[in-house]
């Protein structure tokens, strides 16, 4: 019983990230057209998508069914994913579900992919905009998971040896959001959350150290 659990935990975290790969081209709502050719998903009913779904699982397709294709043939449940996106189509943000793990992990996958999405439409000029919205996301973490406020170490983070740029903390959060999306359980989800915590940390630090030189050099 223990091991089926743990299998359906692993297949629902699949699907959930089979479907960031999906808002990263469809939009986090599926808004928009998928690199600016294919049908606006929200427009559609889920007859429609499983429709879609099953012409792609068959080799048919428009414009965008090479990408497509590889994407349903991963054993994926058509029936299921067209709901699941018609669902997350029609509710904005996400609607929450059952597992609390589950839960958790989509919330952090679909975080971290907008944050990622706002640092890259970002430019130098709003570097302190960004380490202000990575420190607020890191710290809306620790306040709403028990298993990282009981587990983090402060004492683990360190500063950077020199101040990261757009480019440094775009590559760190991709890091942490590739991470996330191949956790398949609370441990493994603690120790992306952990290097996400560590970064926020290490902004911080950054700061402090560059507030003592600046006092430093005055003197």
């Amino acid at each position: 019983m223990k091991k089926s659990i743990l299998f359906a935990l692993g297949l629902a975290s699949l699907v959930y990230a089979d479907m960031d790969r999906c808002v990263s081209c469809h939009g986090v709502d599926f808004e928009k057209k998928a690199l600016g050719v294919s049908k606006v998903v929200k427009n559609m009913s889920e007859q429609e998508i499983k429709a879609a779904l099953d012409g792609y699982k068959r080799g048919e397709g428009g414009k965008l069914k090479d990408i497509m294709i590889k994407e349903v043939n991963l054993g994926v449940d058509t029936n299921a994913m067209a709901a699941d996106v018609y669902n997350e189509a029609h509710t904005p943000g996400f609607e929450r579900p059952d597992s609390e793990f589950i839960f958790k992990k989509r919330r952090t996958v679909r975080t971290l992919h907008k944050l990622k999405k706002y640092i890259k439409d970002s430019k130098e000029e709003d570097l302190s905009k960004v380490k202000n919205k990575i420190k607020s996301t890191a710290f809306t973490y620790y306040v709403y998971d028990k298993y990282l406020r009981d587990h983090y170490d402060f004492n683990s983070t360190k500063a950077n040896e020199k101040p990261l740029n757009l480019e440094d903390m775009y590559k760190k959060v991709s890091e942490v959001k590739t991470c996330t999306d191949h956790s398949f359980s609370e441990e493994a989800l603690f120790k992306c959350r952990l290097k996400f915590e560590n970064l926020a940390g290490s902004l911080v630090l950054d700061e402090v150290k560059a507030q003592k030189e600046k006092k430093k050099a005055k003197k």
